[in-house]
């Protein structure tokens, strides 16, 4: 046996005896990433190859598709980093590894040389932590980790006595804590928290079985997919000795497990005993907040430290609300792991690599003393507790930061990064992004829809929803996220900051804007700082379950000529689509949109003429889209038939005065005009306005 194998197996069997896995690093060319592959298959029957592949016909899992294989387990987990790594892949992929396996990170030599990335700088020299194992060809052999012969106890394995099939006492605590809300009284939620591999969906499925065994219960599981719930059911499955195969309904015991997805479950509101949130983070919080007034008895269940976000924001708001609707509900954290020992030496390692486990700062914050400044890159790469006091707050605030937002933070060269911070210590944070300046050619593009350049939100949405292609090619600076530490919200802070980037702006952009899933206090906020709203979304966002409402502060002259006309193209979108594409919008959010939209005394007044063809223009050349053009579309109409009349295209005619006119449903013109879909409809209503541009026109009849 080769003095590399016998290492390998060496390794392989001090992780085996401690339950814990280690990070080794083959750092060299291809051909020695696969002689190090080779020296470990032996040892794990069941690996994992996550990357470009290294030869061809070898099984491996694209980046991109890493999330498919969570809640799946292997023993080795190969990631190839030759070509780039993937820190979002790598996250996710790291969790599958379980005790006594290895995490094998191929990289080539050159990757360890400074690198223009400060990501991987930084991640280069965190691989020098003792207990990262890098094997290097035409070198010695590293010293083996020298195991702790005190961590016997560490070993998970069925601990005697314990219940419902539980591993651990902690995971049987747990199993009570979710039975609890079924044995006891009504209106007691519980929350559930855990890091990953502490078994929490293995929890709900226990607690499920036990349940269905003792009584006639119906148990409702929602999740954000049926994925990221399959966990729960495969182990009630296993409880009662029934073999699984992905099913969506089972039949257990006395009664059943059903999974229905969060948004089905509110429209049709089954009847339930018990409701299961699984992942309930990523679940916009109006759906939870629904949830809580419509069924009795819920767990939410939600995991801490993510590879794709975190339930740490999650944790803290929607305790927030707990408190106000329901104020006995209860908290459950799981601390000890399952698939690994405690004080695991890779979980140890990503939670420091990718932050994972930042914190907001809880001591050294002085509002009074505080200092607000750009960040450099540089300040980040050269301060740990910089850089984790300002991800910890990006957490605190919002679930979905992940550690692909890591990497932004210390690459992206067009990402700023505004802090209000004593020393180390972040109090308020805000990001902004470089965004438009486009050629006039590129901007016509976007506002027709026919390209869309990635990362231009707000200046696409000015140009490609409101027909406004001069906002494309001018500078726009987006603000993606602005937190303020929990403990020093509502003292102006936030105010603070967002002037501070108001000056700093001045030389650099024509406008200011950001997106943010619409409710009224946040509205009033940016209003506050001087934004003003331009765009509601038609669509609640998937994230926030809010339509997104986009808000703009214009800065130079240029900005300010096109920013009036933006705001009428709202206010009269606004309330021409009332009825229509925010039929279902809660009244009591819609209000202050319709108030701001008649406040700027707009209506009943028609649109100038110039702006109707302008955008009826490019709807009949495949851009904006039906709600988006309804009100010139309407006015048109309504001109056309004034001054024109009825004409030879009659059945193109009607169909236009039956959508835009009548506002049938688009079933209903399908139907009517026997049609194939919305999507022809839209077609022959976009044709019909091409061909009757042609012939009719509003500026030269007036």
């Amino acid at each position: 046996m080769s003095q590399l194998s016998e290492f390998c197996r060496s390794l392989s069997s001090i992780a085996a005896k401690r339950n814990i896995r280690y990070l080794v690093v083959a750092k060299g060319g291809k051909d020695w990433a696969a002689q190090v592959i080779d020296a470990f298959a032996p040892l794990y029957p069941n690996p994992l190859f996550c990357g470009e592949p290294l030869s061809a016909g070898m099984d491996a899992i694209p980046f991109k598709k890493a999330k498919l294989w969570l809640g799946r387990e292997c023993q080795m987990l190969t990631f190839n980093g030759h070509n780039g790594l993937d820190a979002q892949a790598l996250g996710a992929l790291s969790g599958t590894v379980v005790g006594g396996g290895i995490l094998l990170l191929l990289l080539p030599p050159e990757w360890f040389a400074n690198s223009d990335s400060n990501f991987n700088n930084r991640f280069s020299q965190l691989l020098q932590h003792p207990e990262v194992v890098v094997l290097e060809p035409n070198s010695s052999l590293p010293a083996l980790p020298t195991p702790d012969l005190g961590e016997v106890d560490s070993v998970v394995a069925t601990e005697a006595g314990l219940p419902f099939g539980t591993l651990t006492a902690c995971q049987a605590s747990a199993v009570e804590a979710i039975r609890r809300v079924v044995t006891g009284h009504r209106k007691r939620p519980l929350v559930l928290t855990a890091d990953r591999g502490r078994g929490k969906s293995a929890s709900l499925g226990l607690a499920a079985a036990s349940l269905l065994t003792e009584r006639n219960i119906k148990i409702v599981v929602t999740a954000p997919s049926f994925a990221a719930c399959q966990t729960v059911f495969r182990h009630a499955a296993d409880q009662f000795g029934v073999s699984y195969s992905n099913q969506k309904f089972l039949e257990l015991g006395k009664g059943s497990l059903t999974f229905i997805a969060p948004d089905v479950l509110l429209s049709e509101m089954p009847s339930a005993d018990l409701v299961m949130v699984d992942e309930a983070a990523a679940i916009p919080a109006p759906v939870l907040h629904t949830l809580l007034s419509r069924f009795g008895r819920l767990v939410f269940s939600s995991t801490v430290h993510g590879y794709e976000g975190t339930g740490r924001g999650f944790a803290v708001k929607f305790r927030q609300q707990l408190d106000k609707v329901m104020p006995q509900w209860r908290a459950f954290e799981m601390t000890q792991p399952i698939r690994w020992a405690d004080n695991d030496p890779l979980e140890k390692w990503i939670f420091n690599a990718l932050l994972l486990d930042a914190e907001t700062a809880s001591s050294g914050l002085n509002p009074n003393t505080a200092q607000f400044e750009c960040l450099d890159k540089g300040q980040l790469l050269g301060s740990h507790n910089l850089l984790s006091s300002l991800f910890g707050l990006l957490i605190n605030a919002h679930y979905q930061t992940s550690p692909a937002d890591l990497v932004n933070l210390l690459d992206d060269d067009s990402l700023h990064i505004w802090v209000c911070r004593n020393g180390d210590n972040v109090l308020a944070c805000c990001l902004i992004v470089d965004e438009g300046g486009f050629s006039p050619e590129l901007a016509a593009q976007i506002q027709r829809g026919q390209r869309r350049p990635r990362g231009h939100l707000l200046a696409q949405s000015v140009a490609a929803h409101l027909g406004i292609s001069e906002a494309a090619e001018q500078r726009s600076g987006r603000i993606l996220r602005i937190a303020v530490h929990p403990e020093f919200q509502q003292r102006g802070i936030g105010q603070q900051l967002l002037s501070s980037v108001r000056l700093w702006s001045q030389q650099r952009y024509d406008f200011l804007g950001t997106s943010f899933g619409y409710v009224t206090e946040l509205l009033h906020f940016w209003q506050r700082a001087g934004y003003q709203p331009i765009r509601l979304g038609l669509q609640k966002d998937a994230s926030s379950g809010y339509p997104s409402l986009l808000c703009v502060q214009p800065i130079s002259e240029l900005s300010q000529q096109w920013f009036a006309k933006a705001r009428i193209l709202f206010a009269i979108g606004l309330t021409t689509n009332a009825c229509e594409a925010f039929r279902e919008m809660a009244t009591e959010e819609f209000l202050p949109l319709l108030v701001e939209s008649l406040s700027l005394q707009v209506m009943p007044a028609p649109l100038p003429s110039e702006w109707v063809e302008h955008q009826l223009s490019i709807y009949s050349q495949g851009g904006l889209g039906y709600e988006l053009v309804l009100p010139a579309l309407q006015q048109y109409l309504y001109h056309r038939l004034t001054h024109v009349g009825p004409s030879a295209e009659q059945a193109t005619l009607l169909l236009a005065v039956a959508k835009v006119i009548q506002r049938k449903t688009w079933q209903d013109i399908v139907q009517q005009f026997q049609l194939t879909g919305r999507k022809q409809a839209e077609q022959v209503l976009r044709d019909f306005v091409c061909a009757d541009l042609k012939k009719n026109s509003i500026a030269r009849s007036e």
